[in-house]
């Protein structure tokens, strides 16, 4: 059970995002709200309010309110000092200076990310209407879904996606993308130390700081020491973590402002890896190994390439299951040949997942909803399914619509980026970004790492690609306009001469 201390710390976390807004400007500041929180703050407490359609208080929600009403305020400031500006320019005579928004800024965005939000938010509602009836779970009865559980589901959304929006409005520059690699690599070093003592020591550092172990502990024994946990969920998502901020820094060493360190980034990554392989988590261990050489040596329209083949696995992983083309025995075979036990453990998540998505198919569209109605129980009401995958877990909870809107968000920036890939910049930072959010989206096959920090990396991208598509319309809008202007001077001319 948390202590006393763990419900300090998630209510004192609107100081420290003060702190680093004040610090470090709006852009880093969203960036460290968010990766602090998920990071550091503790999974419990869980706060869940006795008012219909609030969300739970929680390591989730507290960060992104935090940056929310932060960057709002921020950027009052900012308009408010600009407009003093103008007026003192004005009344020194002097020109006022541009205030007008580039083309980006006024662009409502691509109408098909759009619509895969509304699709997110709205689609829980469809699932909640369409669960009103109870369910039998051998003895136990489970009551169907109210309409006030329609406001949680459509809080919770946004909650979940409050990271997505904020990247992609204030996230969507180089710079920004620059200041998020940098944010990875600091991070994952500070990771990487505690990581090394829990391998050795045992994952204690969060039953010692807040008083309880979030998972089960034996889950996190290993042969010859222990897998860490720190202060998330589970291990695996300390493992994906580790990954991305190994393959943040591999992208670092080819920035032009880290020329000075490339050197030191690059001896770097040998103790990173050294302390990755002790946490013992080969899957994403192997991730980091795919992608750091692609990180390093691969041009950045590559890079988009190969990551957008990634992508619309990712995307149309389902139905390449379902058709048999995902070659899952091969999988086993391979897990078999490294370790007896992950086979088995590969084996035994492809059973469940094969479960889950039978009783997926009785519900479609919108799916079961949530409180573990999308699970399987025998008829003692004893659980038949262990969900474990992202994938089939928002499938069986949501249905397609839910699927589609959530994978579709996640990968469709880069599946754009890599359609486009010849017209576009693609600078290192943000192409470094698509590298490291496709490592995450891997992981989601096979686990439930869905983050905040997910979220944050695939709004920063959908609004880089919203701007360059923007910008890029402008120049053609407006030679379209001025041409028939041109034409009807060129005609007035000519009956100027003949006059």
């Amino acid at each position: 059970m948390s202590n006393l201390l763990s419900y300090i710390v998630l209510f004192s976390f609107p100081f420290l995002a003060v702190i680093l807004f004040n610090r470090l400007g709006a852009t880093k500041g969203i960036i460290w709200t968010i990766l602090a929180g998920y990071l550091f703050l503790p999974v419990r407490p869980v706060i869940d309010l006795p008012v219909p359609g609030l969300p739970y208080i929680d390591k989730t929600f507290v960060p992104a309110l935090c940056a929310l009403i932060l960057v709002g305020v921020a950027q009052r400031r900012e308009l408010r000092l600009a407009a003093i500006a103008r007026r003192r320019a004005g009344s020194e005579g002097q020109q006022s200076p541009d205030g007008a928004e580039t083309p980006a800024e006024r662009s409502r965005g691509w109408w098909l990310v759009n619509l895969l939000v509304f699709v997110a938010i709205a689609g829980p509602v469809v699932t909640t209407l369409t669960n009103a009836e109870p369910l039998f779970r051998g003895v136990r009865t489970q009551a169907g879904f109210q309409l006030y559980d329609a406001g949680r589901a459509v809080v919770t959304a946004l909650v979940m996606l409050m990271p997505f929006f904020l990247a992609r409005k204030y996230l969507s520059t180089v710079e920004a993308h620059r200041a998020i690699i940098w944010a990875f690599v600091v991070a994952v070093l500070v990771y990487m130390l505690l990581s090394l003592y829990e391998v050795r020591m045992a994952p204690t550092l969060n039953r010692k700081l807040y008083g309880f172990f979030a998972h089960d502990w034996r889950q996190h024994i290993r042969r010859g020491g222990y897998r860490p946990i720190l202060f998330t969920e589970h291990g695996l998502r300390v493992a994906i973590f580790l990954a991305m901020g190994i393959i943040a820094t591999a992208v670092s060493a080819r920035l032009p402002e880290q020329a000075k360190r490339k050197t030191w980034l690059l001896l770097g990554l040998i103790p990173l890896f050294i302390v990755f392989w002790m946490t013992k988590s080969l899957g994403s261990f192997m991730i980091a190994c795919v992608f750091v050489p692609i990180a390093l040596f691969v041009p950045m329209r590559t890079q988009v390439l190969v990551s957008a083949v990634f992508a619309l696995v990712i995307l149309l992983y389902p139905m390449l299951r379902g058709a048999g083309w995902i070659p899952v025995d091969r999988i086993v075979s391979f897990a078999a040949s490294v370790e007896e036990q992950r086979a088995e453990s590969m084996q035994f998540r492809l059973e469940n997942e094969d479960i889950l998505l039978e009783r997926a198919a009785l519900k479609p569209l919108a799916g079961w909803g949530g409180q573990g109605r999308w699970l399987v129980f025998d008829e003692r009401g004893e659980k038949e399914s262990i969900p474990d995958g992202r994938w089939v877990i928002t499938i069986g909870q949501y249905g397609w619509l839910g699927y589609l809107s959530e994978f579709g968000l996640l990968t469709l920036s880069i599946l754009a980026i890599a359609w486009r890939r010849k017209t576009l910049e693609i600078g290192v930072a943000t192409g470094g970004l698509v590298l490291i959010l496709t490592a995450n989206l891997i992981d989601l096959i096979p686990n439930s790492g869905l983050t905040p920090l997910t979220w944050l990396v695939a709004g920063a991208l959908t609004g880089w690609y919203e701007r360059q598509r923007a910008a890029k319309a402008v120049p053609e809008r407006a030679s379209k306009t001025r041409q028939p202007m041109m034409e009807r001077k060129s005609l007035a001319a000519t009956r100027t001469r003949r006059i």
